[in-house]
């Protein structure tokens, strides 16, 4: 467990921490300010807009009676000043209502910056599309060994000391977030799913 981990089982106690609300967290405290900022035009000029707070949409899955998927995203307004046990609140607040099918049309507002999960189906890799109003969205794949490992035997993996991996894309807005800047954020989330 990584120190990270520890300190949110330290905050919150024993209840479950999925991996997802972890990085959700993250996304918020990753300190690359610019990762929110969007672009916009005003009075037909390009501006860059630079929100006060994050606004974390959440994009969650949801299974349809008749077997379809819908997709929803969902933000959590101002979760950049939220403690991690507030956050991982309102992310299951959220996530709660949006599968009971009780979210409010502002519920779908204020998102400054996504993260979705296709790794919660098994994709290890997606680059995620931008919404208006957002300068990036945060892809997280599926946690599994490497692709030359899958099929190797447990005590393998043990003895070879081989660990499983997530991959994080980052979608960003050329206009207003450059290579570099979601470079930085993506080695700051690396970070901190390492506890540094």
């Amino acid at each position: 467990m990584s120190r990270y981990a520890s300190w949110i089982s330290s905050v919150i106690g024993p209840t479950p921490i999925s991996t997802s609300s972890t990085l959700r967290s993250g996304v918020t405290s990753a300190a690359v300010p610019v990762m929110n900022a969007s672009f916009a035009e005003v009075d037909g000029k390009p501006q860059v807009v630079m929100p006060p707070h994050v606004g974390l949409g959440l994009a969650i899955d949801l299974q349809n009676p008749n077997g379809t998927r819908s997709l929803v995203v969902a933000a959590i307004k101002k979760a950049d000043t939220l403690d991690f046990a507030q956050f991982h609140a309102a992310y299951e607040d959220i996530v709660r209502r949006a599968r009971n099918g009780k979210l409010t049309v502002e519920d779908f507002a204020g998102s400054t910056i996504s993260l979705t999960n296709p790794g919660g189906i098994g994709t290890v890799h997606s680059m995620p599309r931008l919404m208006q109003g957002q300068g990036a969205i945060i892809g997280v794949g599926a946690m599994e060994y490497p692709a030359e490992y899958q099929g190797a035997a447990e005590e393998s993996l043990a003895h070879l000391a081989i660990s499983k991996i997530i991959t994080l894309t980052s979608t960003y807005d050329h206009r207003v977030i450059q290579g570099a800047q979601s470079g930085e954020f993506l080695r700051r989330m690396h970070q901190l799913l390492l506890g540094e």
